[in-house]
């Protein structure tokens, strides 16, 4: 890689849509990228990890004098790519007989930024060896990834992302303005419906479809776009067969997150045999269920 330092600027994706309230997850992510090196934001597909890391990344990127560079990963399938897909991020290219990884650590050794790699759970081991590198050989070096699992390094420090909390459709609706899983279905519905908001009268089916889609943001944002030819209550009308229905999503968004299905798809093409197993057996419990449970339902006839 040539001597040039990494860009200064701060290249971070652009937002075209309003952000869903994360206030509290914002905070703690400033709070450990203030004392740990390596943040990973987990949490299932389509919860919001891709933005919520741009955001905090924005919120801190002036204690990163060298800049704050974005990897983006969803593409890329050879895990031999990766410390060439963050030099490429940080504006270096590999002109030496170096391995990729150890060109990298020498470039970036003495400086002060924050590496944003994104969808690191395809390439989970990759990504491992690449903070792994970066963690050792540099010391100004600060990594925020997201992935739908941990890394699994022991410096690696945790923050889940979870999915927006509902209100009981059936208990007190006066504060519903106040649960961002109703806003952002409000927000994404006015795009297609002008002049849709929350009212008194819409606000009890609005939390009933928000939590039968367990409070993900990208299925509430598929299930707003409907709202071209459906009401609310016609939306949980349909959605007994979610996979099926919430299949229009923006041609902008990565493949997977066009559609519920194929977010869902994702998570499971990268379990094991085994765990795919475990996943169609735990298939038959709607709803939420304890570790007893599963245990139960997911048991072989030997009891294992």
């Amino acid at each position: 890689m040539d001597g040039s330092a990494p860009r200064r600027d701060h290249h971070l994706p652009v937002e075209t849509t309003s952000f869903v309230d994360r206030r509290g997850e914002l905070t703690q992510g400033r709070e450990l990228l203030a004392r740990a090196r390596l943040v990973t934001l987990t949490g299932p597909g389509g919860v919001g990890k891709t933005r919520l890391a741009a955001r905090v990344a924005a919120r801190v990127q002036r204690a990163f004098p060298d800049g704050v560079r974005f990897v983006h990963l969803s593409g890329l399938h050879d895990p031999a790519l990766v410390p060439l897909a963050a030099a490429d991020a940080l504006g270096l290219h590999d002109h030496s007989a170096q391995p990729p990884l150890d060109a990298l650590v020498e470039q970036v050794r003495d400086r002060r930024l924050l590496l944003v790699v994104d969808n690191c759970e395809h390439l989970a081991g990759a990504c491992a060896r690449l903070a792994a590198a970066l963690l050792h050989g540099t010391e100004g070096v600060r990594i925020l990834a997201t992935s739908r699992h941990r890394l699994g390094l022991t410096e690696e420090h945790l923050l889940e992302v979870r999915p927006l909390p509902v209100p009981d459709p059936d208990g007190d609706l006066s504060a519903a303005e106040g649960y961002p899983a109703l806003t952002l279905f409000a927000d994404r519905a006015a795009a297609v419906v002008p002049g849709f908001r929350l009212t008194p009268d819409n606000r009890a089916s609005v939390a009933r479809l928000c939590r039968r889609l367990d409070g993900l943001p990208l299925a509430i944002e598929l299930a707003a776009v409907r709202m071209r030819v459906l009401d609310v209550d016609q939306l949980l009308d349909r959605l007994d067969d979610r996979y099926r229905f919430l299949t229009t999503g923006s041609p902008a968004a990565l493949p997977r997150h066009q559609t519920l299905r194929a977010a869902v798809a994702w998570s499971h093409d990268l379990c094991t045999g085994p765990e795919q197993l475990v996943w169609a057996r735990l298939s038959v419990l709607a709803g939420s269920f304890d570790l007893e449970t599963a245990e139960a339902v997911c048991a072989d006839d030997t009891g294992e």
